[in-house]
């Protein structure tokens, strides 16, 4: 952060003390009750005018985030305290690489004010789970959001303090506060190298008209036509820089402070690889997303909707690469239905499903639909893997050899959702119960788990029977890259199929042909997240429909289950 701190005095506009307070009185703090946020505990100081380095305890919502490699720990980014479980950073301060960090390997330092000399007052907290945004894009830094969830709650004091949320109306209070806010953390200075001390400085918030004029080509990318993020600095010295990601900016106003936005990104010098203290910079806008921070702090302590304990489990470590596991054994709620036909005793597997629960199993609405009109769904087979082998012999992780065999278990119910094809090819999911419980005791049948909010992976695995092809007998799985849903609109608009935010678009990884061809339908789509310590599975959606056959640029459509966890857990709960 740059050594020049200007301070600037803007006008409010006339409105009254009552009308102010009820505009603020939808932000609060999350913290817990009794606990009043944005309250610096050391000083009632007003906005300083001058000065870089921080005075300490001034700023006590700000979080130093350190990742951790081998013996060392390097500071890496800023965070802000929303609550007693809650960090407030960058989605981009959660990765490298593309590859989201373990949990485990990040560490928080609250309280903190000389990064290279922590005092007692400092407190360090174990991170057990990271949430970045679900449509966080990389490419162009839109979403650039996440909360980490501490191990054990933070306990505040004199320096360790949560910060009050910007609210929704923030159209309002805009001409109501300065548009000159605080940023603090302890990115380079003016010599380029990382300061020790926090600092601190004003930066000045500016329209989108403003900060694409300055320089069109890269601010065209970055800014979001929703106003999810918004542009600030003062085009000096004064600016933020690498190592200030993730920080807050601060207004105060009615002696309280607010986190209005998280430094994103800005734009390279030209004659360095550092930052341009000569362009604005953009920041994440915290009231778009306010309830995207409550639904997560709801579901803070509840990840699986069933509460399934053994759910998801997966023995291998977190930087595996998925296409290095085995497919043995890795997927075992991979489910297939079985049909029978009127003249005929012999039974046709047409749909895949995943067991999300010893009694049900999910699957498409289309599969349990009266379009079948020669075949009738009979029961699930659990435990598959090669359909002209039982038993199915394989290796574990560790190499021991596992002799394995199916479940078949009738279908007693079929709940298809009340919504479905209305309108034509939405709503597609339906939930089986069986007939009695499936013996999840065996290693190759297992339930995945049911996400309670909806998350951001790298990595997104579908599992399942392919309709036909060489090994069209053998459980597989393939990588799926998510489509922006515009392009699916694009792409099936043209054959009057229209897709809904319940439809979530991919492609698949592997293009050789002996590959391509479709799952059928039902097929679940999954992802791994390190949560408590446990890397476990979360099913992101079952495959739908896609295009008949192989054909360049395709796409194909899956139901989102994130969309149906309430009708999930309502059935689940009446029918168990």
């Amino acid at each position: 952060m740059g050594s020049k701190v200007i301070s600037a005095v803007f006008p409010l506009v006339w409105i009254t003390l009552l009308e102010l307070l009820f505009l603020l009185s939808d932000n609060r703090c999350l913290a817990s009750d009794g606990v009043s946020c944005g309250q610096r505990q050391l000083t009632h100081l007003g906005l300083i005018v001058s000065g870089d380095a921080a005075h300490e305890g001034d700023w006590p919502w700000h979080a130093a985030i350190f990742i951790r490699n081998s013996k060392k720990q390097t500071y890496i980014c800023g965070g802000t305290i929303i609550s007693e479980n809650f960090i407030l950073t960058a989605a981009h301060c959660t990765s490298q690489f593309r590859s989201l960090f373990a949990p485990e390997r990040l560490l928080v330092k609250l309280g903190l004010h000389n990064k290279s000399a922590p005092y007692d007052h400092t407190k360090s907290h174990e991170i057990v789970e990271i949430i970045r945004h679900v449509n966080y894009n990389t490419e162009n830094m839109k979403n650039d959001i996440a909360l980490l969830r501490t191990e054990e709650d933070i306990i505040y004091s004199d320096y360790i303090q949560p910060i009050c949320l910007w609210p929704q109306k923030k159209s309002d209070l805009n001409e109501v506060i300065s548009s000159s806010g605080y940023v603090v953390g302890w990115g380079l200075g003016d010599d380029s190298k990382p300061m020790d001390i926090l600092q601190e400085a004003t930066l000045s918030v500016v329209d989108h008209a403003t900060c694409l004029k300055s320089k069109p080509q890269h601010f065209d990318k970055l800014l979001s036509e929703d106003n999810s993020n918004y542009c600030a600095g003062n085009r000096n010295k004064t600016n933020v820089c690498d190592g200030d990601s993730g920080g807050g900016m601060f207004f105060r106003f009615d002696n309280a402070w607010y986190i209005r936005g998280l430094v994103s990104t800005g734009a390279r010098s030209e004659s360095s690889n550092h930052c341009d203290p000569q362009q604005f910079v953009v920041f994440t806008d915290i009231p778009y997303y306010l309830k995207w921070i409550y639904d997560h702090q709801a579901t803070a302590k509840k990840r699986n909707l069933l509460d399934l304990g053994d759910c998801g489990l997966d023995e291998h470590d977190i930087t595996t690469y998925e296409l290095d596991k085995p497919v043995f054994l890795q997927y075992p709620w991979t489910a297939m239905l079985e049909f029978k036909g009127d003249l005929s005793m012999t039974v046709q597997t047409f749909c895949n499903g995943a067991l999300i629960h010893p009694l049900f199993v999910v699957t498409v609405g289309h599969c349990v639909d009266s379009s079948l009109k020669k075949y009738k769904l009979k029961s699930v087979r659990l435990g598959e893997y090669n359909q002209k082998t039982n038993p199915d012999v394989g290796k574990r992780l560790k190499g021991n050899e596992v002799v394995t065999s199916i479940q078949s278990i009738d279908v007693q119910k079929v709940f298809k959702h009340p919504a479905f094809n209305k309108p034509r090819y939405d709503n597609n999911i339906a939930i089986l119960k069986l007939m009695f419980p499936a013996d999840i005791s065996r290693a190759n049948v297992k339930p995945i788990c049911i996400p309670t909010s909806e998350d951001h992976s790298e990595e997104y695995i579908v599992s399942g029977w392919k309709r036909v092809g060489k090994d069209a007998h053998v459980l597989t799985r393939d990588k799926v890259l998510l489509e922006d849903p515009d392009t699916c609109k694009a792409v099936y608009g043209k054959f009057k199929i229209q897709t809904t935010g319940n439809h979530i678009c991919g492609t698949y990884y592997q293009e050789e042909i002996r590959n391509c061809f479709h799952f059928m339908s039902g097929a679940p789509m999954q992802y791994v997240k390190r949560v408590d310590r446990k890397s476990r599975y979360f099913m992101k959606g079952i495959f739908s429909f896609g295009f008949p056959g192989c054909k360049h640029n395709y796409t194909d459509v899956f139901t989102s289950i994130n969309r149906y966890t309430e009708w999930i857990s309502r059935i689940v709960d009446q029918e168990k």
